[in-house]
């Protein structure tokens, strides 16, 4: 390929890149004007250009639209996902120790770039997506998803044929299904935590409606060792059957290893 000592740029190049500088990876733009993604790059550092290259290519009108995929991922981020920013970049993070889940929100936001790898001090890795956009950035928080949303993060209004989407979403980020250590059919146990009062709330209202009259829990508050309060709220076996019902039908949006537990646990005994 041409480069910009042997083959100077022209006019008409310099105009391609201004009119596709945020619509066009580098490689993409270098495919239409044969040049390599390194020179496009060093092109653009000095042109008087405010916006930057897209990276790697996604979905960026992704949380613009209601849909059962875009309430999924919205649960997961507001339970494993964070949007931080750093000078001009504004970026959203979504980490997961499950690889299967994030090869799945990575289709479905269709985000072209590298899932990356973190080796913890426990020896497990964490996968995770870093996806830089403003306009990605923009709508989370439209969504309610601030930087530090750990502990006040609340729900935006989400259409209701879509809620046991979302919930599925939190759920695969920050909720569990266990076993209870007995001898009994009757063990299945399902647990929803976070730290913000105001998510506790939303998911405890949500339990109820779909339990009706069937479940009479509580929301609990629990200490963790650094004296962190957090909220669990706790299900047991048949109305977990019913919430396994609510969240999984007609979907393949899920993390693996948690759905199989649960058809582990409901098959125990037969």
């Amino acid at each position: 390929m041409p480069n910009q000592f042997t083959h100077p740029w022209t006019p008409q190049e310099t105009d391609f890149i201004k009119h596709n500088i945020q619509k066009l990876t580098y490689k993409q733009i270098g495919n239409f004007i044969h040049r390599s993604p390194a020179s496009i790059q060093s092109k653009i550092r000095s042109l008087p250009y405010k916006k930057k290259v897209k990276k790697y290519m996604a979905n960026y009108s992704f949380f613009k639209t209601w849909s059962g995929e875009m309430a999924y991922v919205l649960g997961f981020i507001a339970a494993d996902g964070n949007i931080c920013h750093s000078g001009r970049a504004r970026v959203l993070q979504i980490a997961c120790d499950d690889m299967d889940i994030i090869e799945k929100i990575k289709k479905t936001l269709g985000y072209k770039g590298p899932i990356h790898e973190k080796v913890r001090v426990d020896n497990k890795i964490s996968y995770s997506l870093r996806i830089c956009d403003l306009t990605i950035f923009n709508d989370l928080q439209k969504l309610n998803v601030t930087e530090r949303k750990s502990l006040t993060f609340n729900p935006p209004l989400i259409p209701k044929r879509l809620i046991r989407h979302f919930v599925r979403g939190y759920f695969d980020g920050d909720g569990s299904v266990s076993f209870r250590n007995s001898k009994y059919p009757s063990r299945l146990v399902v647990d929803f935590y976070t730290a913000s009062e105001k998510m506790a709330n939303f998911l405890y209202r949500t339990v109820k409606s779909i339990l009706k009259n069937g479940y009479d829990g509580k929301i609990s508050i629990r200490n963790t060792n650094q004296k962190t309060k957090y909220y669990a709220i706790r299900i047991g076996h048949k109305a977990s059957i019913k919430i396994f019902t609510y969240m999984y039908t007609n979907t393949d949006l899920y993390l693996e290893r948690k759905y199989k537990k649960f058809i582990e646990g409901m098959n125990y005994g037969n």
